[in-house]
Parts: C-alpha cells; structure tokens; sequence
C-alpha cells in the first residue's frame, strides 16, 4: 500500500479532511506522513512604500498548524514529520513529493465557484498534470457536510 504520503496541509477544513483521510490510509499500512504547508509569495506579501516583504508571523503560524496536526498523527501510532516552503503550491507539493520519493500525495477539496477556479487555478488541479506519484483529492462526504446544526438565536421565550 502507500509508505510514504504526503500531505498539502494548512489547518483548514479541507486540510483537516485530508489530513483525517491519510491518517486512515496510514493506520492501515504502517507508512509516514509527510505534512507541507505551502506560503505562496504573491498572496502574503505587503507592499509599503515600494518594498515588499512577508509578515513574520506566517512562518510562525504555519508552523504552529504544522506542529499540531503531527501530534494528532503521532497520537494514534503514525510517523509524522513536517515542514513549510515558500512558492507556488502545485510546484513545491510536486518538488516535496519527488524529493521524499512519496507514493501519494493526498490535497484537502476547496470548493471554488467557476470564477474563483478560472482566476486562482486549482491546486489539485495542476498536480495532476504532472504528478510524480498518485494523489488523492480529498472530499468530505455529502453526509458531513449537511450534519452541521444551525446556530439558533436565543429569544428568550420559552
């Protein structure tokens, strides 16, 4: 089965969910997690007065999100590691993969409207033009997405 999966994670819902999906592909094949938080440049960068720069707490952040989701691997007997790099996210998800000789690659689903998907592409997406191993998608199932209970506001009768 799969020994070495590698993780595209950033602590969002739909990370959470890929992140959940390789811990049962993991616990069931005894291999190791490879968790990757991406920072693209062209989205967290500020310009002030001409310069550009990257808050110095994304870093921290990203990590932090990294550090946890280990020790929810780690909790149920998975090897974990983790790491952030700099770049576009399908290109450094790709290099990761190559460079760990990973046999999946497993991404969360955003679910984009057509506007979003034309104008910021899709990670999955441009993965699978070029994978260097097999990827999973990861899709929360139409069960649990509707088994969330709305928030009632308290009127006070009753």
């Amino acid at each position: 089965m799969y020994q070495k999966i590698l993780v595209a994670y950033d602590g969002s819902p739909d990370g959470r969910e890929a992140l959940a999906q390789a811990k049962s592909l993991v616990s069931a094949s005894g291999g190791e997690v490879h968790l990757l938080a991406i920072i693209d440049l062209s989205e967290n960068m500020l310009l002030v007065e001409g310069m550009a720069f990257l808050p110095d707490n994304r870093r921290y952040v990203m990590q932090s999100v990294l550090d946890a989701g280990v020790k929810r691997l780690q909790r149920v007997g998975c090897t974990a590691t983790n790491d952030v790099r700099y770049g576009n996210p399908a290109e450094q998800i790709a290099l990761a993969a190559r460079e760990m000789n990973a046999d999946l690659i497993v991404v969360g689903h955003r679910d984009q409207g057509t506007l979003a998907r034309w104008l910021n592409g899709s990670v999955g997406e441009s993965i699978l033009h070029h994978p260097p191993c097999s990827v999973l998608v990861a899709v929360k199932s139409e069960q649990m997405k509707n088994n969330v209970t709305p928030i009632r506001k308290n009127t006070g009768v009753g």
